[in-house]
């Protein structure tokens, strides 16, 4: 079986941290790649940048197309990849050296049937330095029901790709096109685990990089694409899917309520409450009494610093196994315990017949 791992680099105006991003690909201690990077129709030197490297290293290829949105851009990749395993490394994220190599020997050692190797990350701001703490979830086997309640991987630097697992799935650029992208990632990292399970390697070997700012001024779109990625991929799920789908929409239904009233739009606000209501009527109020909590939290803590105890040394600085801080899992964990059983008799089988 090649070892050849397509590593897949969407980009798009992305010359502050184009170069960082590449040299941490090439670095990587498993050399047998092809770094295809898509220059998604930007508008400074990402394509002389990347070309740059092409030129340097024959494993570099260098893809251009006019702009489309980071969906269609990693298609692209995809569909030009000749790897047994596909890689996706946005162009502002960074490696560990050792990152490609542990995961595909987390597949040497497993099953037929596992199709993502994911692994712990690490949040870093603009220059690399680690500013949050970061979760360390290990969800293994079949997973489907655990990802659909909270999803584990969180971004789409980390999974390691069987080929033949990701067949014909591709990003769905219709969350770009409605105005709700941002959750690509998770949908397609969902349609896998449908029928295909998840290996974990513990260790933090991606950089991911997220300032505050963007994520607040992005907050509102991103709870519109969690909505829109449960509504496509609500024909594919069993029963106990639909119902876990079901929950979760309402949900974030109630936080898009608390996210208009912050912006003064009381009229998408009272929709979003009538939407929680139609989708879990018996859980809206306290789903909803939650949003209050956390807008009162949001509210005594603006203008204040967070302190989160992180050492914000550079990613580099990190070994892959140096802990940032202490993840609080109790409560995760917790919530778990009854989807694992779920899980573990999870029937890949029932994939693609009608839910009762």
């Amino acid at each position: 079986m090649s070892d050849l791992i397509s590593v897949v680099v969407p980009a798009y105006n992305a010359v502050p941290t184009l170069d960082e991003t590449m040299r941490s690909v090439l670095r990587q201690t498993h050399a047998e790649l092809e770094v295809i990077v898509v220059d998604d129709g930007s508008k400074d030197a990402t394509r002389q940048m990347a070309e740059a490297f092409a030129a340097e290293d024959a494993r570099v290829r260098v893809i251009s197309k006019p702009n489309g949105g980071v969906a269609a851009a990693r298609n692209t990749g995809i569909d030009a990849a000749r790897g047994d395993y596909i890689a996706l490394l946005d162009a502002d994220d960074l490696w560990h050296p050792d990152k490609l190599r542990r995961q595909l020997e987390r597949f040497h050692k497993g099953p037929s049937t596992l199709g993502l190797v994911y692994n712990w990350y690490r949040r870093i701001d603009t220059s690399g330095r680690v500013v949050d703490p970061s979760a360390t979830p290990i969800v293994e086997g079949w997973v489907l029901y655990r990802h659909l309640d909270w999803n584990f991987v969180s971004n789409g630097s980390t999974p390691l790709i069987r080929r033949s697992a990701l067949g014909d799935i591709r990003f769905d650029s219709a969350l770009n096109a409605a105005g709700n992208q941002g959750c690509e990632d998770y949908l397609l990292q969902l349609q896998i685990a449908l029928k295909h399970q998840f290996a974990c390697v513990p260790a933090y070997l991606t950089g991911y990089r997220r300032t505050e700012g963007a994520m607040t001024g992005d907050a509102g779109r991103m709870i519109r694409s969690h909505i829109h990625m449960y509504e496509v991929l609500w024909p594919d799920l069993d029963a106990a899917g639909r119902e876990l789908a079901r929950r979760r929409m309402a949900t974030f239904h109630a936080e898009y309520a608390r996210n208009r009233i912050r912006r003064g739009k009381v009229g998408e606000a009272l929709s979003a409450v009538g939407q929680a209501f139609a989708r879990d009527a018996a859980g809206a109020p306290l789903k909803l009494a939650e949003q209050v909590r956390l807008g009162l939290v949001y509210l005594s803590r603006t203008g204040a610093a967070a302190e989160h105890g992180v050492d914000p040394r550079h990613f580099d600085a990190y070994s892959e196994t140096e802990v940032d801080t202490v993840w609080d899992s109790r409560r995760r964990l917790q919530r778990f315990k009854n989807l694992a059983a779920l899980d573990a008799a999870y029937d890949p089988r029932m994939v693609g017949r009608p839910a009762s």
